[in-house]
């Protein structure tokens, strides 16, 4: 009863959210109807609906400068589709997609709060009206006309989002208003994001400048061509702007089934400013689905833990012992979910001498079979097994740091022969890191002048540094060496860990050292000079 409720619920909603249609009526102003014909998508399996539906935008103000917030009031007839059941507060998030024509080219997004409706049954599903903004692109210069490209409706219904979205697809919609950007706008954002495909259900790095100084950001994901803009398909974020108007943080997208293979833009908005970068995403890891064996033999009641790797994220994989006819022995299966990263690991215990193999599927589905051969060792005594359990306990240790020596010496400086120009090394420093997080560490210098044992100094400047840092066998991370700068009162890095959201930690010990240079001045008093260089682990 429960999974016909739920399918009849997504049924009605589908239908309800989009089934738009479209007759013309092109206008040009501020309340224009439309009645387009839209071709919707149902969710769940559930089919397609095609058929008329008004829509009516009111834009204001009329004039806006580039860059600059319209404010949308959106109203939708009935749509053709009905619900089966009588359905009651159901979340809803309802959106539409308008094309600019003239002034302005591109896709802008009218997205509604939540609302909660109820749904009637073998009635036509009316939406309630609703309003959003949305903002001009900041090159936009004169009349710029909108036209209904797509309606999307968004339900929440058993702990999942399901998305109907309508395609006008005939019946010459045409404009439904006109909004006029004149004057001149602030000076646009910028937006970066990760080249390379990213994952559903990982943090995407983002960063940008011309941002609002500490403005509130939010992330969505859209079409290529700024299309279908749905701040659902990241489930959360970090992102923040600092007050010189630069964008820092991360955007965690939804889960595969959330955010298909594909082409996209990652648009951000602060309220008053957006820019958008291109993203791909790709949910399986180059090469093929592979599983292994923590041992390929052992008797009857054996553990053995099978894992995989380059499987799509968050499914469920199905584990099973096969006899040597290729029967699933029903009573040895075991069920695990794939990791964010396509990976996998989980204990099967082997329950009959039956068993010659372990399989592996994703979701039942038979392209994804692999299979690993098993033997079952009878032994020849007969004398049985026994378990015995090993514990321990492992506890974060701390950063810090040791050096080989605490004094660096240039040599002696002849005025007025060669370059004045000594070269010496940084002793070397170990940076040992064993608190098992992954938050990085910062290994910096400062400099004092140099004083002479008669009162003469050589400022701290004179002396510059090449950095280099390296892991030892068996650390986690790589660092990252300074730039070679000349040293003084202010932090110059030596060496650094940056976090690393593709491990559970970074840590072990790391070797850092530089190579010096020190320029005497040519008019520097003749003498015994010190100066003092301080590190500093953080």
């Amino acid at each position: 009863m429960t999974g016909l409720l739920a399918a009849c619920f997504v049924m009605s909603l589908s239908c309800a959210g989009a089934t738009a249609q479209a007759a013309p009526r092109a206008g040009v102003g501020a309340a224009d109807a439309v009645t387009p014909t839209v071709h919707c998508i149902l969710p769940a399996g559930q089919g397609e609906a095609t058929g008329p539906q008004q829509m009516t935008v009111e834009l204001s103000p009329a004039v806006v400068a580039p860059g600059g917030k319209v404010h949308a009031k959106v109203t939708l007839g009935p749509s053709p589709a009905t619900s089966g059941l009588a359905l009651e507060d159901v979340p809803t998030i309802p959106s539409l997609d308008l094309a600019m024509s003239g002034g302005a080219s591109g896709t802008v997004t009218v997205r509604g709060a939540e609302i909660t409706m109820d749904i009637p049954a073998g009635k036509p599903i009316e939406l309630p009206p609703y309003e959003g903004d949305f903002l001009v692109p900041a090159n936009a210069s004169g009349d710029i006309s909108f036209a209904p490209l797509r309606t999307l409706t968004q339900t929440k219904v058993l702990g999942s989002v399901f998305e109907t979205p309508c395609d006008v697809v005939g019946g010459g919609g045409g404009s439904i208003g006109t909004v006029t950007a004149e004057g001149t706008g602030s000076e646009p954002a910028t937006l970066t994001a990760p080249a390379d495909p990213v994952r559903p259900n990982t943090a995407v790095v983002l960063g940008g400048s011309g941002w609002t100084p500490g403005g509130a950001p939010v992330p969505s994901l859209c079409a290529v061509g700024g299309g279908g803009c749905d701040p659902l398909k990241f489930k959360d974020h970090d992102l923040t702007i600092d007050g010189g108007g630069t964008l820092h943080g991360t955007a965690t997208l939804a889960e595969a089934g959330a955010v298909p293979d594909g082409a996209y833009e990652v648009k951000v908005n602060d309220g008053t400013k957006e820019a958008t970068a291109p993203l791909t995403v790709r949910a399986v890891a180059a090469g093929d689905r592979e599983i292994a064996l923590s041992r390929s033999s052992g008797p009857v009641g054996s553990v053995i833990t099978v894992s995989g790797k380059n499987y799509n994220p968050d499914r469920w994989i199905n584990v099973i012992g096969l006899d040597a006819t290729g029967t699933g022995l029903d009573d040895s299966a075991v069920y695990v979910k794939s990791g964010p990263d396509g990976t996998f690991a989980v204990e099967f215990t082997v329950i009959s001498d039956a068993v010659v193999a372990v399989q592996a599927d994703e979701g039942n589905d038979p392209a994804t079979v692999r299979t690993v051969p098993f033997t079952v060792s009878t032994g020849g005594g007969g004398g049985g097994s026994a378990d015995q359990k090993l514990n321990t306990t492992v506890r974060a240790g701390t950063l810090s740091m040791v050096q080989d020596g605490d004094t660096v010496d240039f040599g002696t400086t002849v005025l007025g022969t060669g370059s004045g120009v000594q070269r010496s090394r940084l002793n070397r420093v170990e940076v040992e890191d064993a608190r098992g997080v992954d938050s990085g560490w910062s290994l910096t210098a400062t400099l004092t002048g140099f004083t002479g044992t008669d009162g003469g100094t050589i400022p701290a400047d004179a002396v510059r540094w090449t950095p280099r840092c390296t892991a030892q066998s068996g650390s986690v991370g790589v660092p990252v060496a300074g730039s070679p700068a000349a040293l003084g009162s202010g932090a110059a890095s030596l060496c650094r860990m940056d976090p690393d959201g593709s491990r559970p930690f970074t840590g072990g010990r790391f070797d850092a050292d530089a190579d010096l240079t020190l320029t005497v001045p040519g008019a520097t008093r003749p003498g015994d000079y010190s100066a003092t260089l301080t590190l500093t682990l953080l």
